[in-house]
């Protein structure tokens, strides 16, 4: 199925208004994310490596 190129200016303007929303609510979400992989990573590290990591 091919998508519908917006073709009236209210369609472009729900498309940029869409867009925008979306870069707003997922934006400040990318930090989050990035700590919950790097954090997984690094717990799983700590298991296979033998020491792990040391806490000062």
């Amino acid at each position: 199925m091919a998508i519908p190129k917006p073709t009236s200016p209210l369609e472009i303007a729900a498309v940029a208004v869409g867009a925008l929303v979306g870069l707003l609510v997922v934006l400040p979400l990318v930090p989050l994310l990035l700590d919950l992989v790097v954090g997984t990573f690094r717990s799983v590290f700590d298991v296979i490596v033998p020491g792990g990591r040391t806490y000062e």
